[in-house]
């Protein structure tokens, strides 16, 4: 990590506390937040270009393990839970529908609705193929049906593919992840963006509730039950107004920005790396993906 985070747009200040711009110029009035999209989100994936990783993945997994005379099945995707995209609940719930038909809760995707199963691995030499490992290593290294299992086993093998071979390219970098979460938590305490949170606890005190920002109403309490309850919808529903009433989501949003755009001209080189390795990646899987359903 860069000491103090040096891609920070103002800099550092006494004591490792990051300096975080303001909104400038117009402030755009915004709501929900489900198709905002911020400077940094071009070099992540995105949750499509997270499922044709994977799929790519397994399809090289199960033909390595073919190599080794072995079927692997390929576990089945589960259930897609949680928010509908990256910026979906980062400044909270902005969606009036939902707020008014689930509260904090996230309708058929919401996490304590959707039952999912942890795929089983195989036993055996299936196991010592797919992941490497094995208690039995002789001169030539771990065999399965007399071939070598590279380390890693299948698994490594079909993300080198994806990635690359060298340690460092057998994942992505986490610098633009890291980007994104010090970009929140760094906007979140900037004057601006307090000020909003003030304003909206005002308005929520006025409808009767009080809370001193928008992340902790949803972490309530009284919200976590398997279901909605009234009273979560009306707290829900007088959130989702008072973000409205005093853009919230536009003034934070605009702080986040400039926070992120200035970081990127300081970090443009190593950014500008990170994004080749990920259309490369982009563009082996989607290799491996189109010759497998041909």
């Amino acid at each position: 990590m860069v000491s103090c985070l040096s891609l920070m747009v103002s800099g550092c200040q006494a004591g490792g506390k990051v300096s975080s711009p303001g909104a400038s110029g117009t402030v755009p009035h915004l709501l929900a937040g489900v198709d905002l999209t911020l400077p940094v989100e071009k070099y992540l994936f995105s949750t499509a270009e997270s499922k044709e990783l994977q799929s790519a993945q397994d399809v090289l997994a199960a033909r390595c393990m073919k190599g080794f005379g072995l079927h692997y099945e390929v576990p089945a995707p589960g259930p897609d839970a949680g928010p509908r995209s990256l910026m979906d609940r980062r400044y909270g719930l902005t969606d009036e529908k939902m707020a008014a038909a689930f509260g904090y809760h996230l309708g058929d995707s919401d996490p304590r609705k959707v039952k999912t199963v942890n795929p089983a691995l195989p036993k055996g030499d299936a196991l010592v193929a797919l992941t490497g490992r094995s208690g039995k290593a002789g001169k030539s290294g771990v065999l399965v049906n007399g071939k070598k299992v590279a380390p890693g086993g299948c698994f490594r093998t079909a993300r080198e593919a994806i990635f690359g071979k060298s340690k460092r390219n057998t994942s992505i970098d986490d610098f633009p992840q890291d980007l994104n979460r010090q970009s929140f938590f760094a906007t979140k305490s900037s004057p601006d963006v307090v000020r909003v949170f003030e304003a909206w606890s005002t308005c929520m005190k006025k409808h009767g509730f009080s809370y001193p920002d928008p992340l902790t109403v949803a972490d309530d309490k009284r919200f976590l039950g398997a279901d909605p309850s009234p009273a979560e919808v009306d707290v829900a529903r007088a959130d989702v107004g008072c973000k409205k009433k005093t853009n919230l989501v536009g003034v934070w949003f605009s702080v986040e920005t400039r926070f992120e755009e200035g970081a990127i001209r300081q970090n443009a080189s190593r950014l500008n790396r990170e994004l080749d390795r990920k259309k490369e990646a982009l563009e082996a899987a989607s290799d491996v993906v189109r010759k497998a359903d041909g």
